[in-house]
């Protein structure tokens, strides 16, 4: 299970302190972040898959394209690695796993791309996509505030170079593998890899 600000395997949770409401109730009370997740990682198989299918000297304008944040810490074959990890990580119900900067920078382009598309979809291929939602639109921007812890990977080389390091402990930015990835250094297994957690990573309200 993956750990991300707030709990998105239990929906009892989801009304905990911190979880920014969207104004909506009825949005609140059916989006599903876990199904949100699921359904956009499927996807991306298929669109990695047809990025391979693509002659290899086309691949590094592919990835540019999909994944505008992404691209420059690895190429496909990463592209590709990362998403697995992903996927086995969200499934597995036995473990939770921490993730870096290299996975929430990919994941927030993938869910990004998933968001616009969905919302630009008919009412009824939003139905099929996420039929709890009732056809409503995506609210990308509260899901990030809801459970990305923050977003360092935005920031560009040079501003984010800029910083101290008290200026981004202030900040909130203080995630793994945050230099790397925003200085598009490649990931090597272990900083690819899920980290597990011991303990429980949620306060448990009573």
């Amino acid at each position: 299970m993956l750990i991300f600000k707030n709990n998105i395997y239990d929906p009892k949770e989801f009304s905990a302190a911190g979880h920014i409401k969207s104004g909506d109730p009825d949005y609140d009370e059916c989006f599903v972040p876990r199904h949100f997740l699921e359904t956009a990682l499927a996807e991306e198989e298929e669109t990695t898959s047809f990025i391979g299918k693509q002659p290899p000297e086309f691949w590094e304008e592919d990835t540019l394209k999909f994944y505008p944040r992404a691209y420059k810490i690895g190429g496909l074959p990463i592209l590709r690695d990362l998403l697995k990890i992903l996927k086995k990580g969200l499934d597995d119900p036995t473990v939770w796993y921490k993730m870096n900067t290299y996975h929430f920078c990919f994941l927030f382009d993938v869910l990004a791309r998933h968001s616009f598309n969905y919302n630009h979809d008919s009412l009824e291929e939003r139905l099929n996509t996420l039929p709890e939602l009732k056809g409503k639109l995506l609210k990308f921007e509260l899901f990030v505030k809801n459970y990305f812890f923050n977003t360092v990977f935005l920031l560009d080389e040079e501003k984010y170079n800029s910083l101290s390091r008290q200026e981004k402990l202030d900040r909130g930015f203080d995630c793994p593998c945050q230099f790397g990835a925003i200085n598009g250094l490649t990931p090597t297994r272990e900083e690819m890899e899920l980290k597990t957690s011991r303990d429980y990573p949620y306060s448990i309200f009573v």
